[in-house]
């Protein structure tokens, strides 16, 4: 990939230490949030703390959050595109209290605030973040028995490619990541590129993702095709294979209207030919969540009974939902991961396994 300016201390990481102080979610200054038992990944004053870890050099930042007693398992949240691990405060927090697992989100490297916009499609080094991020954490905590990846709409690119990289734990014995979830995930960035290239001229949501994956890729489609190429997920499911990853679950909505569903049902395909156990969900309906940008845009979202693409803060909107849910089944009971396509005309059943 062609070198590509980054500033060398992301804005971001400093605007999240002021959210967590003032929303009092950081350790209070002298306190010591972890348990006398002196095991540096338990916490019992319920807390996300700021998260940094060197990657190439330049510091990562992100959000990290611990259980109360030692966790078994690691949970490595990929934010979307405008989004940071800000956004994942809250489900990182939930996941160390309810389901007694380590949770850590990670801002991408080069991710910026500009002018109030969070701007970055910096996708590559959120892959090197995440893998980081679980191995740093792996060795402080002294290892897990599982770790699951867990990406949505961008985050998707972002943790498909670092499933792709096929690390492994510190020791090199095993995987790195043993389950990959991806909920409405841009997994074919080729697509989603000549889609905001499209839209650009009348929608500044558009432009900015124009101009961010061009800023990724180091130029246009047409000027490093090998590059966009690279990049797209579906183009390295043969990778994911032979990273050992013991499944896929991926949820979509069918209306979704900033990432379509083809994205998901094209990966699932690809996944289920490369012998990678997957799982897709999709909805249609609301089910009393959140309506989220549907294909027919942001006017009537209130109204519309269609579920489409979630914000990733949400625990209401059908995706988010199942993912979450999905999750606390593998954590809490291990619960298999079933094969195949399934589509959820109502309300989405309590237990999402076979």
């Amino acid at each position: 990939m062609p070198n590509q300016s980054r500033p060398s201390l992301s804005t971001i990481s400093l605007l999240l230490a002021l959210v967590l102080l003032v929303a009092g979610l950081a350790v209070p200054a002298g306190a010591d949030p972890h348990d006398d038992d002196g095991n540096p990944c338990t916490d019992d004053v319920d807390t996300a703390s700021v998260h940094s870890v060197e990657v190439e050099g330049v510091p990562a930042t992100g959000v990290v959050a611990f259980p109360d007693t030692d966790p078994s398992a690691l949970v490595v949240f990929a934010h979307g595109y405008g989004h940071t691990s800000a956004s994942w405060v809250d489900h990182a927090r939930r996941t160390a209290d309810q389901l007694g697992a380590a949770a850590v989100a990670m801002d991408y490297r080069g991710t910026e605030d500009v002018d109030g916009t969070v701007r970055g499609w910096w996708v590559a080094e959120g892959a090197a973040d995440l893998i980081a991020a679980a191995r740093d954490l792996e060795a402080r905590c002294g290892g897990f028995d599982t770790i699951v990846l867990f990406g949505v709409s961008m985050g998707g690119n972002a943790s498909g490619l670092a499933v792709a990289a096929q690390p492994t734990r510190n020791d090199g014995s095993t995987p790195l990541f043993d389950w990959w979830f991806n909920l409405e995930g841009a997994t074919n960035v080729i697509e989603t590129y000549q889609g905001a290239r499209v839209l650009a001229p009348a929608n500044t949501f558009a432009a900015n993702a124009r101009a961010d994956i061009e800023a990724e890729m180091g130029g246009t489609f047409e000027e490093v095709p090998e590059v966009y190429a690279e990049h797209a997920v579906v183009n390295r499911v043969d990778d994911i294979a032979a990273s050992g990853v013991k499944g896929v679950y991926m949820a979509h909505a069918a209306e979704d209207g900033l990432v379509p569903i083809n994205q998901s049902i094209e990966l699932d395909a690809l996944l289920t030919e490369a012998g990678v156990p997957s799982i897709l969900d999709v909805f249609t309906t609301r089910d009393g969540g959140e309506g989220g940008t549907t294909l027919s845009g942001y006017s009537g979202q209130d109204v519309s009974p269609l579920a489409g693409h979630a914000t990733e803060t949400s625990t209401t909107h059908v995706v988010m939902r199942a993912g979450l849910d999905r999750l606390a089944e593998l954590l809490e009971e291990d619960a298999p991961l079933c094969q195949g396509r399934r589509l959820h005309a109502g309300p989405v059943t309590a237990r999402l396994g076979c």
